[in-house]
């Protein structure tokens, strides 16, 4: 296999949660070497927030955890004592790349600000992630996917009618903002290339999540328009939803899973055709604001006639027929979708304390060098001895002092659930 693009670059990851650890997965994807920094007393917090039970450690065996931190590698160090300081500043000096996402005053609190880290590293790039930006009225607080999601405006524009907004499933803000990182160090480093010299990135979370929304901002900002819940509905495509076929049933025959269908018209042609598909002929030559008029009355006659098949079927008919439509995939429909399982999209990464299961591939594929996944996410302070020994030159006996000093871990003290 040929270099990947990032093959050679460290990454020193102080990130938790969702977002950080999505976009430094993504960078050891593309080859980076990914330290991920815990400390003993403050770790992850995913690594306890969805445990399994029943284990010897569950802080290493937690689904949530494993799926955003494979191919990285696990260093503990406590950063709020002086040693644990120290240590970080010599893995600094090795290091081309430092992403976080703390509070925004969280570094400095620690020590370790911009320029006390640029004093270490000169040519580093350093990206700061925190929800609201390191400067501004609102910088001081927390926020996560869901918080980000609602202060971004998105949530203004889901949700039915004159019903309230709707939050999605998700927290839709964490892998945005993730793959905005991605890029913040791609630049950067693209930077540091030109210049010789590093660079600073201030990424608000919050930013990128409201760049999601420009069609809505720019009918605010131009004709004072208030966001409209639309809910499946478009004001041009006529008749547009989600429409419930026949339920399947479940794989132990237990119960019925609901299975649903989406269709848009997106012109009279369209309805026209589907009219002549759900056997109203006699409706075919309605127009659009005809159609916009008896919305309701369109909707029943669609979802009547897409209960009586299935999701699979139906959206095979009406495509054949030229009418857009799709099936809404669930998890296990997506887990054994041919397509994905063709192009080897899902792999699996073994894992002595987990049962076997289905990850997502990398996002990006090099047809020179194409990225597998080698690794499942590192046990806590797996390497500390490969880093710490190996990169700074502790010595065993070091390694143990720290140990007993608690600046270093090979389990979290007092470890919880959340």
């Amino acid at each position: 296999m040929k270099r990947l693009p990032l093959e050679g670059v460290r990454v020193i990851d102080l990130t938790m949660m969702w977002a950080g650890p999505f976009a430094t997965m993504r960078l050891a994807e593309m080859g980076a070497e990914v330290w991920k920094v815990e400390s003993p007393s403050a770790w992850d917090n995913i690594r306890t927030l969805l445990p399994q039970e029943n284990v010897l450690d569950p802080w290493n065996t937690s689904y949530y955890f494993n799926g955003y931190n494979r191919d990285k590698k696990s260093v503990t160090l406590d950063l709020a004592q002086a040693r644990g300081r120290e240590l970080f500043l010599g893995l600094v000096a090795h290091a081309d790349v430092l992403i976080e996402n703390y509070r925004a005053d969280v570094l400095d609190k620690l020590g370790l600000g911009w320029d006390v880290l640029r004093a270490a590293r000169p040519e580093l790039v350093v990206v700061s992630m925190a929800a609201f930006g390191k400067e501004g009225p609102d910088a001081g607080y927390v926020g996560f996917g869901p918080v980000i999601e609602l202060m971004s405006g998105l949530v203004s524009l889901t949700g039915y009618g004159d019903e309230e907004p709707f939050k999605t499933g998700i927290s839709y803000g964490d892998p945005v903002a993730g793959l905005a990182a991605v890029a913040a160090v791609t630049l950067g480093l693209i930077r540091r290339r030109r210049t010789g010299e590093g660079a600073v990135v201030d990424l608000a979370q919050r930013e990128t999540g409201a760049s999601m929304a420009g069609e809505a901002f720019v009918a605010a900002s131009l004709r004072g328009e208030a966001p409209t819940h639309h809910g499946n509905r478009s004001p041009r495509f006529v008749p547009q939803g989600c429409y419930r076929a026949q339920d399947s049933v479940t794989e132990l025959g237990e119960g019925r899973d609901e299975q649903w269908l989406v269709v848009s018209c997106r012109d009279d042609a369209d309805w026209a055709v589907l009219a002549g598909v759900l056997g109203r002929a006699d409706l075919a030559a309605l127009a659009v604001d005809e159609r916009v008029a008896r919305h309701d009355e369109l909707d029943d006659l669609l979802g009547g006639w897409a209960r009586g098949r299935g999701a699979q079927e139906a959206m095979e008919e009406l495509q054949a027929a030229g009418v857009p439509a799709g099936r809404v995939l669930d998890t296990g429909a997506v887990l054994d979708d041919p397509h994905l399982l063709r192009r080897g999209f899902w792999v699996y990464l073994p894992h002595r304390g987990m049962h076997r299961y289905r990850q997502f591939g990398p996002a990006w594929r090099f047809v020179e060098a194409n990225p597998t996944l080698r690794r499942h996410a590192p046990y806590f302070g797996e390497h500390n001895q490969e880093v710490l020994g190996g990169v700074l030159g502790l010595s065993a006996g070091e390694l143990a002092a720290l140990e007993a000093a608690d600046v270093i871990g090979s389990a979290p003290l007092n470890p919880r659930v959340g």
